[in-house]
């Protein structure tokens, strides 16, 4: 196993435990508290796992995991604003990535918004400096079947020779 492997492996490991005991109970209602995970298409076809918590009023950690021709592992935080767009919340995102061949950080911004009880959509542009940055423009989807499962998708435009994600799964919300 390469040491780069080793490396996701346990920066994920450690990811996960911060989600699985990090929760703050009272933001048990929030749907940024999910694990998931479904079929992944980056340049390869594969799977993904991810999982998101509040450990504070207004700070969210998350981590995902894609299993494609090259594993692909992001970390980092997301700041829940208090300014909006129309009726779309604001988040700040940053964090670490990682794609088997370069790692980098990545930062940027986006907005969630409920189309109705059951249907949310969740926006967002990032800059990543690995591969010699680039950009993704992320567009989801969630379908709530019930209060705790959901159905997601997810598609991201990337520029500079960077290919395109496609993502389709289900979550669990807790």
């Amino acid at each position: 196993m390469k040491m780069k492997s080793i490396k996701s492996v346990l920066m994920c490991a450690a990811a996960t435990g911060a989600l699985a005991f990090g929760t703050v109970g009272t933001a048990s209602a929030s749907p940024w508290n999910y694990v998931g995970g479904g079929y992944y298409d980056f340049g390869d076809s594969g799977f993904y796992l991810e999982g998101s918590t509040h450990v504070a009023d207004r700070f969210v950690l998350n981590a995902e995991i894609g299993d494609t021709f090259d594993t692909i592992f992001r970390v980092g935080g997301v700041y829940l604003t208090e300014a909006a767009l129309g009726g779309a919340p604001l988040f700040i995102a940053a964090g670490y990535s990682d794609y088997s061949v370069d790692d980098g950080i990545y930062f940027g911004a986006g907005v969630t918004y409920a189309f109705d009880p059951r249907f949310d959509g969740k926006f967002e542009l990032l800059h990543d400096t690995a591969v010699d940055g680039f950009f993704r423009f992320r567009s989801g989807l969630t379908y709530k079947l019930d209060n705790n499962l959901a159905v997601t998708g997810s598609y991201s435009l990337n520029n500079r020779s960077v290919s395109n994600e496609f993502r389709v799964g289900v979550q669990y919300r807790f």
